[in-house]
């Protein structure tokens, strides 16, 4: 019975060219919503129509704003061949075999993509363009050699001539190299997965003709084997396919999980090679996690940066489309009366300080002369659309800049004319910068990511003698080193700890920086002698200490590693021969003219000092006079307005006091008079009881006297 794999899979090469097959076919689905939007969107980037029409058929005039952000953000991101830099991981001054390890590692990196030329940096660029249009960048690293064939003599006895070993022929690596190789965007499959670490397996396509797939797969039988592509580049509708060199797709599957690599043709029902792990990198992968648009957590794909602001885009064209019609309709066009035939000689025979003679001028007169003859096609509803389109169109385009990050500054172009300030300025190009900087941190990464997969491979695989004759490490100052450093470099487990990979910037050199850096390292250097030439007139034995400090603060500069070896040899040579302290008169006079210039300058600058003392006194004097003045005058001002205040105060108090008296002495009044009014009332109550009482006294008395009688 046979052998199956996990995946139920039989374990032959039938059986495995089954498994891939299916893998390969599941990816392509994973992968063709995809394809076929990068596809528009690289149309797009190229603006390719058919008939003025766009890929959804619509009639347009495009304002490709698209391609201008791309090469603008190239132009930025991208702007000379990096220089690679292998430096120690943690700076230790002291660590001198790393850092030689870094310096020939730089050389080697340094050297070979110089040599490379304009091959390295199209890959590089290629990569870039690649995240830029579609979406993915991707390029693999590959290890190659060359053999030549030697001749090892026989070996006899000194002395007996008896044959010892015979000779034979051997074959010895002759020189060896690292490829970067870009691989295109459709040539790049790896199955569904959520993020890059999920990615069990990658796939890379590559095209053979027949003599170079025999030559690749010798045990395969070419009349099985499917040669009907004809080149990479994929027939468009109408056009002709002009490469005649049948070839056929080669999947080249690094398997993660199995650690080996399978090369397979479709319809070809085997699989036509398997090896086991041919590179023996850490991370199995013989490329960088890809450069990728648009990443998220949900799903390992790529997203045009087109397609995040497809609407915008879509937007400003149909606005162009409008405004280009509007602009072909905007034209003088007018009517005239036909029995006036001197109206149309104005435009076709009239020239400068020239009349046209006109029959009947009474007639023509009477109907309003030239307004009364002729008409014009009304324009102004034509441009006010136009300055709307214009407008509206404007505003999509800022818009657009702040979805994509490529606003005003970004693109050279100050559109805002309200600079008030030079922070201002400096606040909105860093904000205005971020994303392209951060662009620019991950394209940095990949490239250093690359450079530190071929550090590994030179690790691993190159032979010492190559590595120094690549780097011509012995032709420097640190050739002591140069043997450690190599053994360094092979041990890869401690080699990783020690020394780490960093691209210089990619961008376009900013030298206005890089000479304020030389500059301000310089000025620092400079204040190290200055300050250190007393002590070695004290001590001269003390140089050596105070040039390992000096290489200790060296060593936080970037680019320091290859100065730092002729500060070794320095070190290293008066610590064996100490300078010796001879006099010389000729110095001492020079020393003694020195130190009274030294005084007089001191002089000098103490009498400055003491006169600058003075003015200042006598301006804070001044000075304090002045607050003095202010503060009486002040003082003054609030006595003043103190007094006024009080008798403001005194004022308000006599004419409360008055209009009080006056209440009172009316409320006195009131009360005296309904007092006497009461009063009054009661005496005439009074006198009329009295009469009453008289009355009934009179009339009792009368009673009585009538009884008597």
């Amino acid at each position: 019975m046979k052998e199956k794999d996990l995946k139920g899979y039989d374990d032959t090469p039938q059986g495995q060219y089954k498994r891939w097959a299916s893998e390969i076919t599941a990816a392509k689905g994973f992968f063709r919503r995809w394809h076929k939007e990068a596809d528009k969107v690289v149309k797009k980037y190229l603006d390719e129509r058919t008939q003025e029409q766009d890929e959804w058929g619509e009639m347009t005039t495009r304002l490709n704003l698209f391609h201008a952000n791309v090469t603008t953000l190239m132009s930025m991101l991208y702007g000379k061949i990096p220089k690679v830099e292998v430096a120690r991981r943690f700076a230790d001054a002291n660590d001198d075999v790393a850092r030689v390890a870094g310096v020939i590692l730089t050389r080697v990196l340094n050297t070979d993509i110089e040599e490379a030329g304009e091959d390295m940096a199209s890959v590089f660029r290629q990569g870039l363009q690649d995240r830029l249009v579609p979406g993915l960048g991707t390029a693999r690293v590959q290890y190659q050699c060359d053999y030549k064939t030697v001749h090892v003599d026989e070996i006899r006895h000194e002395v007996t001539g008896e044959l010892l070993a015979e000779g034979y022929e051997d074959e010895i690596k002759d020189t060896e190299w690292t490829d970067i190789v870009y691989t295109h965007w459709k040539d790049v499959l790896w199955p569904q997965c959520r993020t890059h670490n999920e990615c069990r397996w990658k796939a890379y396509r590559s095209y053979m003709d027949k003599e170079e797939f025999s030559r690749r797969f010798p045990k395969a039988r070419l009349d099985q084997v499917n040669f009907n592509e004809l080149g990479p580049v994929p027939k468009s509708r109408g056009e002709k396919q002009y490469d005649t060199n049948p070839q056929a797709q080669v999947w080249e599957i690094w398997d993660k999980g199995d650690k080996k690599v399978y090369w397979l043709t479709e319809g070809y029902e085997e699989i036509l090679d398997v090896a086991d792990d041919p590179m023996q990198l850490r991370g199995f992968w013989c490329e960088p996690p890809p450069f990728i648009a648009n990443l998220t957590t949900s799903k390992f794909i790529p997203k045009a940066d087109w397609s995040i602001a497809q609407d915008l885009y879509r937007d400003i064209d149909k606005l162009q489309t409008r405004i280009s019609l509007l602009t072909d309709a905007c034209k003088l066009v007018g009517i005239y009366d036909k029995s006036q035939e001197g109206i149309k000689r104005i435009f076709t025979e009239g020239i400068e300080n020239d009349l046209i003679p006109v029959d009947n001028w009474a007639m023509f007169a009477e109907k309003g002369g030239l307004k009364g003859l002729i008409d014009w096609v009304p324009l102004d509803a034509v441009t006010n659309t136009i300055a709307v389109l214009t407008e509206k169109q404007n505003d999509r385009v800022a818009q657009l800049y702040q979805i994509t990050g490529m606003n005003d500054i970004m693109r050279g172009a100050a559109q805002s004319s309200d600079r008030t300030s030079a922070t201002r300025d400096q606040l909105e190009a860093s904000y205005g910068s971020i994303r392209v900087e951060a662009l620019q941190n991950e394209f940095a990464r990949w490239v250093g990511d690359l450079q530190a997969l071929k550090v590994e491979i030179i690790a691993k695989w190159y032979d010492p003698q190559t590595i120094l004759e690549q780097s011509n490490i012995m032709a420097t100052e640190d050739a002591p080193y140069a043997e450690q450093a190599v053994q360094l470099i092979k041990n890869t487990d401690d080699f990783r700890w020690r020394v780490t990979v960093r691209p210089e910037t990619l961008a376009i050199a900013d030298y206005a920086q890089l000479k304020q850096d030389r500059t301000e390292y310089i000025n620092a250097l400079a204040l190290f002698m200055q300050s250190a030439a007393p002590l070695l007139q004290m001590d001269p034995g003390s140089l050596p200490s105070l040039l390992k400090l000096l290489k200790w603060g060296l060593a936080g500069f970037r680019g320091s590693n290859e100065i730092e070896g002729v500060i070794d040899q320095d070190i290293a040579r008066l610590e064996k021969q100490p300078p010796q302290q001879k006099p010389d008169p000729e110095m001492a006079k020079i020393q003694g003219e020195l130190q009274i210039r030294q005084q007089e300058s001191q002089a000098r600058l103490q009498e400055s000092a003491q006169k600058h003392q003075q003015d200042m006194q006598a301006t804070a004097q001044d000075h304090q006079t002045k607050i003095q003045q202010i503060q009486e005058k002040h003082a003054q001002e609030m006595r003043q307005n103190q007094q006024e205040f009080q008798l403001k105060i005194a004022e308000m108090q006599q004419a409360f006091k008055l209009d009080m008296t006056q209440m009172l002495t009316d409320m006195v009044t009131s009360i005296r008079k309904e007092a006497e009014a009461a009063r009054f009332g009661t005496l005439e109550k009074a006198s009329a009881t009295a009469l009453s009482l008289e009355s009934d006294k009179s009339k009792n008395g009368g009673d009585n006297g009538d009884k008597k009688k």
